[in-house]
């Protein structure tokens, strides 16, 4: 990479095109290194080419699982009861809600 200039103030490393599209792969190769480029043509700039983050989960499985079931709607899961009654269920429901 003959033709890389690092300016260490800044922390940016610029790149001709000519030479990125060269040395491409070696460039990528080293990105998580050597941190973001700056690939230039000409005296302007035409791109920025930065490292990938990788971001963790903020929440477990389990916190996950839980806010899953509470965005269900207060289903539980694994009930016991068969559709015949749960049918029931529903009609009491909507016969105290909205009389007749």
């Amino acid at each position: 990479m003959p033709y890389t200039i690092s300016l260490d103030d800044i922390h940016q490393h610029l790149v001709s095109l000519t030479d990125f599209r060269r040395n491409a792969g070696k460039y990528v190769d080293k990105l998580s290194q050597q941190g973001p480029l700056t690939i230039l043509r000409g005296s302007k700039v035409v791109a920025h080419l930065i490292p990938p983050t990788e971001k963790k989960p903020a929440m477990s499985v389990e916190e996950r699982i839980k806010k899953v079931r509470q965005l269900a709607g207060g289903f539980r899961f694994k009930i016991s009861l068969t559709p015949e009654q749960l049918n029931e269920e529903y009609d009491k429901m909507y016969d105290e809600m909205l009389p007749r």
